[in-house]
């Protein structure tokens, strides 16, 4: 399996928190990367570890996981053989706004 691959708004959500927690603390961003790297790696190796996201379709595939130490969830799928990210963000703010996103995906 290859990725991962970023959907153009997820890629935006992504840097955004980098910036946001480095702005908040010198060394932040950086730990918040190696936290995105450690769930990008679990995921290509186990894609289906992770629970399946309960607001989507099913046969989307659509599942998430929530990083360690940041409230930021990240929701994948793959396609391909390529994990594809469709989503990155704060776990208490605006959930599933993204879901207009599954356009994107098609069936």
């Amino acid at each position: 399996m290859t990725g991962p691959r970023f959907f153009a708004e997820a890629l935006a959500e992504y840097e955004d928190a980098v910036v946001y927690y480095e702005k908040r603390e010198a060394g932040l961003g950086a730990r918040l990367l190696q936290e995105f790297d450690e769930a990008f790696a679990v995921a290509l190796a186990y894609p289906e570890a992770f629970a399946m996201v309960p607001e989507a379709p099913i046969d989307f595939g659509l599942r998430w996981v929530m990083l360690r130490t940041f409230p930021i969830k990240l929701v994948y799928t793959v396609r391909d053989e390529t994990l594809l990210l469709v989503a990155v963000f704060h776990a208490r703010r605006r959930p599933g706004y993204w879901l207009e996103r599954l356009r994107q995906l098609g069936r």
